[in-house]
């Protein structure tokens, strides 16, 4: 084990609900490793890591323009499921919105800069065309397939991935690093690693791909999107 606390921590659900004790894990980790990288949609779990953590320089990974929550098909799937992403679907409800971008607030914004929070936005690298070819071409590719087997460990576990390749191929982080990366399900923190970074051209190498070296914490159980992620677009 690389890391001198307690092993593995098993949630008892995923979801936002276990974002604060992801980030105490992160805290009391005593390894000498330079990045942290947080996947926040809307940088609210950056925030809150880059108050709590001030040992490790947190970057935080984002969507692309063009993305938005579909309010009126969140009737089901991980927005039914999961009671605070239910929450947040009847909330935005009840303020009658039929779309929701996939963005750092503006307040998020100014307080990421406050923090010294780097923010990372761009391609994902096993969503953004892919999906475009799910939804407009209804072609699947073998990049859904690992993007899917990742998700059976926690779909933090894909976006960690993700979020690392995006913030190694911004030249934030540099390639064969040793990286602590954490994401959730959907929103929130539920699943936490330490891995190793490489450029998203490079994922696959034989020596210098990505790898995921220790896994810190996730739900026991994980509930994933539907392929088509119908209230996404």
């Amino acid at each position: 084990m690389l890391n001198e606390v307690e092993a593995l921590k098993v949630f008892e659900r995923p979801g936002p609900v276990n974002t604060q004790e992801v980030i105490s894990i992160l805290k009391e980790l005593k390894q000498p490793l330079e990045f942290l990288v947080v996947a926040s949609v809307t940088g609210d779990s950056a925030v809150k890591a880059a108050q709590q953590i001030k040992n490790h320089k947190i970057i935080c990974v984002t969507c692309p323009q063009g993305m938005f929550w579909e309010v009126n098909a969140m009737n089901a799937d991980l927005f039914d499921k999961i009671p605070e992403l239910k929450a947040r679907r009847e909330e935005w409800q009840k303020r009658k919105l039929d779309r929701v971008p996939l963005s750092i607030t503006q307040e998020n914004k100014v307080k990421l800069k406050e923090l010294g929070v780097e923010v990372v936005r761009g391609t994902i690298p096993l969503f953004g065309p892919t999906f475009s070819m799910r939804l407009h071409l209804r072609k699947t590719t073998s990049l859904d397939i690992v993007a899917k087997t990742l998700e059976l460990i926690s779909p933090g576990t894909l976006v960690c991935l993700e979020a690392v390749l995006m913030a190694t191929d911004s030249g934030i982080i540099p390639e064969d690093e040793l990286v602590f990366a954490c994401a959730g399900t959907e929103m929130g923190l539920d699943t936490a690693w330490i891995v190793k970074s490489c450029a998203s051209a490079n994922m696959f190498h034989p020596t210098k791909g990505f790898r995921f070296v220790e896994l810190l914490a996730k739900p026991g159980l994980a509930l994933n999107p539907s392929i088509n992620i119908n209230y996404l677009r």
